[in-house]
């Protein structure tokens, strides 16, 4: 009980750092959604490699880095304060995981499909060593899955490309 009061009393002390945490980690509060948060989530990140990915591999690369980086930060502040593992609210780690799977990929509708629902796959699978990347400490466990699921991810599609010719 006391546990419980004292969780509810942290939700009510929101300072600025937590919720600028807050609104970076649910990607726009769209981790919110009661509905397949982790999905929806990875949607976030289309709009973004459709603005940025025509500026080339180091601009990709480079805002792929500062959303994982700022990503961190926001799931550290999130699982310190909230004392939760891996709440499924926390979407940025699947936000940066697709924009990993994307990366030198040419941002077509088919290739974003394909991407889509390749990331999902290792996300949800967790085939090895994914699984273990979630015991890492804190935000650390948070992001580092969906990041080595997004590499996974990354070099199926590049030979699904390169296999089919498409």
């Amino acid at each position: 009980m006391q546990e419980k009061q004292e969780k509810l009393e942290a939700k009510d002390n929101i300072s600025l750092k937590d919720y600028l945490a807050f609104l970076v980690a649910t990607g726009g509060f769209v981790g919110k959604i009661p509905i397949a948060p982790g999905t929806l989530g990875t949607l976030v990140a289309i709009p973004i490699i459709l603005i940025y990915w025509n500026k080339g591999v180091i601009a990709q690369l480079s805002i792929t880095a500062a959303v994982f980086f700022v990503g961190l930060w926001a799931s550290i502040v999130l699982v310190e304060k909230y004392n939760e593992k891996d709440p499924e609210y926390i979407v940025v780690d699947e936000i940066a995981g697709f924009m990993i799977t994307m990366i030198a990929i040419e941002p077509t509708f088919v290739h974003l499909a394909l991407g889509f629902v390749l990331f999902r796959l290792y996300d949800i699978l967790k085939p090895p060593p994914i699984k273990m990347f979630e015991r890492l400490p804190s935000g650390l466990g948070v992001m580092a899955d969906d990041i080595i699921a997004g590499i996974y991810a990354w070099l199926c599609l590049l030979l699904i490309i390169k296999i089919f010719n498409i």
